[in-house]
């Protein structure tokens, strides 16, 4: 299969707009404050979600926590088939950016049989109608719903909205809000590095993403990314996590994505690339803290650890959608052009 233009893409459109958005959202009268109020006064607060969405929910969990909320990610399906005790008193934020998948709306309809206060998150074109909602739904508009399988600024978008929510709910928490459109447009300036990388990486056995604490999210999600638009095999872990089990399949063929900052995780996400350097992998440190000795440095701006998802991510955006044209497949399709697998596809509901 001949090899691609990244442009081609729907997905590459929507990765260039984020700072756009982000900028948007920043003065976006979507009731933020109405959200701060209800999460705010929760006994605990679950985020929930599937997919990307489980990513957001994830940084979502993180954001709450640093505004002092007792709040932890569920994966939609999980949230109900093995939900948690509900009540009243709690709250919970869900994350569904084009409202069909069945377990965050099953998500829903539990919270709402349970009384209990819902923030919905979900794009401007969602399928999920106010109407349908249980009462009292709070429900925050991030983008329109993306024209690529490869979800990219519905995904910043959304855990954009979130940190606005956790500064609504204790000042100062999440960091400077501002500074994120900007750090994101830095983040692409770094595209011509990011081709280069995928030049090199095309051919490797794995991609591994790590990366610890409030990084985790974004390693899990450069993984979804790269496997549904370069359909390459790809893997994420917490660093912690791959150190203690997965190490052992490392080969030198295979290329790592290491996301960090300057919190807690920075030493042991060290050891971890220097661990796999030694075997002779390829390194691809995403951070605004210097790279290990032999790592290619992919410099993003600091603005905290707390939001440092919402800008280390786009690197992994673009690195999989240059993947994806390389091997020469439509990152957009999520691969429903392979008529085997579309129709083994057909007989699963999402």
């Amino acid at each position: 299969m001949s090899s691609r233009r990244i442009q081609e893409y729907r997905l590459y459109e929507a990765i260039q707009r984020q700072p756009a958005e982000l900028t948007r959202l920043l003065q976006a009268s979507e009731p933020v404050d109405l959200a701060a109020e209800t999460l705010g006064g929760a006994r605990r607060v679950f985020c929930v979600g599937i997919g990307t969405s489980w990513n957001a929910a994830s940084v979502a969990a993180s954001l709450l926590a640093s505004a002092g909320i007792d709040a932890r990610a569920w994966s939609s399906a999980d949230f109900v088939q093995y939900s948690p005790k509900l009540t009243p008193d709690d709250a919970a934020m869900v994350f569904t950016h084009s409202g069909t998948k069945q377990y965050s709306r099953a998500a829903i309809d539990l919270l709402g049989t349970k009384r209990a206060p819902i923030v919905l998150v979900t794009s401007t074109e969602s399928e999920i109608k106010a109407g349908a909602l249980p009462l009292g739904t709070t429900v925050l508009r991030t983008v329109t719903r993306e024209q690529s399988a490869m979800f990219t600024v519905s995904h910043t978008a959304a855990m954009f909205l979130t940190a606005r929510v956790a500064d609504a709910i204790r000042s100062g928490c999440a960091g400077d809000l501002d500074a994120i459109p900007h750090a994101v447009e830095a983040a692409l300036g770094l595209e011509p590095e990011i081709a280069s990388l995928a030049e090199a990486w095309h051919a490797k056995r794995t991609v591994v993403s790590l990366g610890a604490g409030p990084h985790e999210p974004s390693a899990h999600e450069a993984a979804i990314k790269i496997a549904e638009a370069a359909r390459r095999p790809a893997r994420g872990h917490a660093v912690e996590q791959f150190l203690h089990g997965p190490q052992a399949q490392v080969e030198s063929s295979d290329a790592f994505l290491v996301f960090t900052g300057t919190g807690a995780g920075l030493d042991r996400t060290r050891e971890a690339a220097a661990f796999v350097r030694t075997l002779g992998c390829e390194v691809a440190w995403v951070s605004p803290v210097a790279a290990p000795d032999g790592a290619c440095h992919l410099a993003v701006p600091d603005v905290g650890e707390v939001i440092a998802p919402i800008v280390e991510i786009v690197p992994a955006q673009l690195l999989a959608g240059h993947l994806a044209a390389i091997e020469g497949v439509d990152a957009d399709n999520f691969r429903r052009d392979d008529p085997a697998f579309g129709a083994a596809r057909a007989a699963i509901t999402l």
